[in-house]
This record gives C-alpha cells, sequence and structure tokens, in this order.
C-alpha cells in the first residue's frame, strides 16, 4: 500500500512538474514584449547600440560588423511576429569596431576642444558640428562661430580660433587620446559657411 501511494505521488510530482515546464517554455517563447525580444538578441549576437522610436515603430540595431546584419534582422522580425509586435520596421546595421571606436575617441576630443574654447570669453558662443569620421582620412574638427563669412574680422577670429583649438589638440594629453592621427580644423560662420 506504501509502494502504491509512493508511486501515486511520483506520478502527481511528475506530472506537475511537466506542466510547469510546458507552462514555463511558452511564457519564454510567446507574450514577449520589444525590450525583452532587444534582449534576447544582445544576449545571442554582438549588439553595439539598440534604439528604439515607439511612436513610428522603428527599431534599429547596430552590430559589430563580424555580425550577419540580414540573419539578426530575421531573428527580431520572426520574434516580433510571433509576440503579435508585426508593426515594427527593423533597421540592422553592421558597424565596423575600429571606425566606431574611431568616431567615439574624437568625439570626446572635439567636445573637450569646445569645452576649452568656452572657457575664454572671447570664444564663448563657439560650437562644434560633428562631422563624418573614417578610418582612412584625416579628422575634420568642424567649429561653428557666432559671426558671419563677410564680417570684417571674420578671416582674423577664424584664425585665432584655429590657433587656439591646434594648440589644445597637440597638447600631450590630447596627443595620446588621439593616437596621433592627422586632422584638419574648418572653422564655419552662424550661416554654415566656411570662413577657412
Amino acid at each position: 500500500m506504501k509502494l502504491i501511494r509512493n508511486i501515486v505521488f511520483l506520478s502527481c510530482f511528475a506530472l506537475l512538474l511537466a506542466a510547469c515546464q510546458n507552462a514555463d517554455t511558452t511564457s519564454n517563447n510567446k507574450n514577449k514584449d520589444l525590450d525583452t525580444i532587444l534582449s534576447d538578441i544582445s544576449d545571442k549576437y554582438v549588439v553595439l547600440s539598440v534604439g528604439t522610436d515607439l511612436k513610428s515603430k522603428d527599431v534599429k540595431v547596430e552590430v559589430e560588423d563580424t555580425e550577419d546584419a540580414d540573419k539578426i534582422k530575421a531573428d527580431i522580425k520572426r520574434q516580433l511576429k510571433e509576440n503579435g509586435l508585426n508593426a515594427y520596421k527593423v533597421n540592422v546595421r553592421e558597424r565596423n569596431v575600429k571606425q566606431l571606436e574611431k568616431e567615439n575617441r574624437w568625439l570626446d576630443i572635439e567636445s573637450k576642444a569646445l569645452i576649452h574654447l568656452q572657457e575664454n570669453k572671447e570664444y564663448k558662443d563657439v560650437t562644434y558640428k560633428k562631422t563624418d569620421v573614417t578610418l582612412k582620412q584625416p579628422v575634420t574638427v568642424a567649429i561653428v562661430t557666432p559671426i558671419t563669412k563677410s564680417d570684417d574680422n571674420a578671416q582674423e577670429y577664424s584664425k585665432k580660433i584655429k590657433r587656439e583649438v591646434n594648440t589644445f589638440l597637440q597638447t600631450k594629453e590630447i596627443k595620446k587620446r588621439s593616437k596621433g592621427e592627422s586632422y584638419k580644423i574648418v572653422i564655419y560662420d552662424q550661416d554654415d559657411q566656411v570662413i577657412s
């Protein structure tokens, strides 16, 4: 009798465990939200960045160039479809890691150069604009001034800014950070015209 009770108990326990596993499996595969799907993708692939726009239903994913963007896009679309999130538009882009590292490094350098410039009252209203950074080309450090190209002192002002930025970029700390990469400094006026 005791043996029969133990067998019945173990059978019921096994059925309960199997039911829990089935329920757990379906919860893992269905009814995922967008964040969970993208988190799963980040766990499976080398993802550099993820951006979503809930209004326009856009999903943008950047992956290392060692990954297959088409495969990842298909995986995301499949998971979205399985979870009833068909309305999203998916864009997956491969990025060269060295290129991305150079972009980030120079973005930091340009930010520091701008802060350095703005510490001087004469240059407090200057800004910079982001330029494309490529692996094989010199970096363009683009400074935007609050003056127009036709101003009488535009050329002189532009030369002073160039000198100041160049001096800053030649400091030991910045040279180390820039890894000796070549650059050029371009000064723009407030109307986006090149002064020098």
